[in-house]
């Protein structure tokens, strides 16, 4: 019998660390919004301080999917300034929970500003069709643009998790843990030295609560994106590169 309850818990280790494959350098942008923003700053929580700028007038709440969130009132927005680790071309994961209930079209929940010829983008994961469509989106370095949509309904003012992922080969498109059909195939994602935006493209501001925000430079599996749905963010220490120790990753639940 021992033996048996043994390779039960091999077993169950071993899954968990299948679906949930990364470390806390993986994570280049994590925004919990569990506290208000200090002077228009809002505080990045993984190790590479890519703290973000309130522009526009928004307001914090308690009240998110878990602690705080931020409530933008369909002029707002937040920048975090171009940082190396940002630029990520081979591997990718975008995440946020969003909750709204008016109709949104053309607006990037998070994306990375491309400066020079061609689109004005990167990568980012989109809101549009009146709140009925979700996408992630990705362009090569030559300008060509890869996405993936799912179609559904989430202007009913509910709580949404929505994940974009990018594993060097497919771009794939996940809203509450459930995969859009197919996953286009793409070579790269290009660079530059522009900004990543949170709640806005361009001047389509999101209106509504956001929560969570995250950025990987690895793409996670399904698996994990579905443990992540279902009971948040894994827990991490992480000690950001200013050497301030900070734990963010408290057991967050349903």
């Amino acid at each position: 019998m021992p033996n048996i309850v043994f390779l039960v818990l091999i077993g169950v280790l071993g899954f968990l660390t299948k679906a949930i494959a990364y470390q806390p350098d993986n994570i280049v942008l994590y925004m919990s919004f569990d506290q208000p923003p200090i002077k228009e700053v809002v505080q990045d929580q993984s190790e590479y301080s890519n703290h973000g700028k309130f522009i526009g007038k928004s307001k914090w709440t308690k009240v998110g999917k878990f602690g705080g969130a931020m409530e933008f009132n369909g002029e707002s927005k937040i920048e975090v300034p171009h940082s190396k680790s940002l630029n990520m071309s081979k591997e990718i994961t975008l995440q946020i929970w969003f909750k709204t209930k008016l109709p949104q079209k053309g607006r990037f929940l998070i994306y990375k500003v491309h400066l020079g010829g061609g689109r004005n983008y990167e990568w980012g994961i989109y809101l549009t069709g009146g709140s009925k469509s979700v996408s992630m989106y990705l362009v090569e370095p030559n300008d060509t643009v890869k996405w993936v949509s799912k179609n559904g309904d989430w202007e009913n003012d509910d709580w949404h998790f929505l994940v974009g992922t990018y594993d060097g080969k497919s771009v794939k498109c996940y809203i509450d843990g459930e995969q859009a059909d197919k996953a286009p195939l793409a070579k790269a994602a290009r660079t530059s030295e522009g900004s990543v935006f949170i709640g806005t493209w361009g001047n389509n501001f999101f209106t509504g609560l956001l929560d969570e925000a995250r950025i990987l430079d690895v793409a996670l599996s399904e698996d994990a994106i579905k443990e992540e749905f279902q009971n948040g963010y894994r827990p991490f220490s992480v000690e950001p590169e200013n050497k301030l120790g900070l734990t963010w990753g408290k057991i967050k639940s349903f």
